[in-house]
């Protein structure tokens, strides 16, 4: 018998999230490489454009953690 599948986070691109955030694809791998936004790598080998995903959850967490107070804004 099997059990309830747990719920999977939508895996986003990592051009979709540039564009959602408004920056070039290699400020996405930076970030990710940084560990600052989780991803995962599909496939073997090196981190192309097509094998970073990045959970929608783990975006929404990095747009939460980067929130600035007005007294930071230069």
């Amino acid at each position: 018998m099997c059990g309830a599948v747990p719920a999977i986070d939508e895996l986003l691109t990592a051009e979709h999230v540039a564009d959602v955030l408004k920056v070039h694809v290699t400020t996405v791998y930076r970030l990710a490489t940084s560990g600052r936004l989780r991803a995962h790598r599909v496939g073997e080998g090196t981190t192309s454009p097509r094998g970073l995903r990045i959970p929608r959850q783990a975006l929404a967490d990095f747009l939460n953690g980067s929130l600035i107070t007005p007294s930071e804004v230069a």
